[in-house]
């Protein structure tokens, strides 16, 4: 895949990710926008014309959502402090990998189901 696809597949998924964590701090107007153009795939002539607006307004109105999930992930930083974790929960599950034999099996269950814990703070 070209790095140019690759880099906007990255964009949307991070875009989408923002949607999930803050886009009840969207107006109605723009959640709405934002689902028919990213979640079911609509043109922005198809987002204008389920908006009675113009393509230019729907355009403007995305761009505004994107740049207001975008600037409360900077204020919060909770995508950043979960993509964090994860990194952290990865190399606990290396090392707990790496040291399988040495360790005892309790510590290593005990291990394991904490971080499966861990793994349900982003859900």
């Amino acid at each position: 895949m070209p790095r140019e696809r690759e880099d906007l597949l990255k964009s949307r998924l991070d875009i989408n990710v923002l949607y999930d964590l803050y886009g009840s701090l969207l107006t109605e107007k723009q959640r709405k926008a934002f689902e028919l153009h990213e979640m079911a795939d609509c043109s922005l002539s198809e987002v204008a014309d389920a908006l009675k607006m113009s393509r230019q307004g729907a355009f403007e109105l995305l761009q505004r959502a994107k740049r207001r999930l975008t600037e409360v992930e900077e204020m919060v930083g909770f995508k950043s402090a979960l993509s964090a974790l994860e990194k952290y929960k990865i190399e606990v599950e290396k090392l707990l990998a790496q040291y399988d034999d040495k360790l005892p099996k309790e510590f290593k269950s005990e291990m394991l189901r904490l971080l499966s814990d861990l793994e349900k703070i982003g859900d």
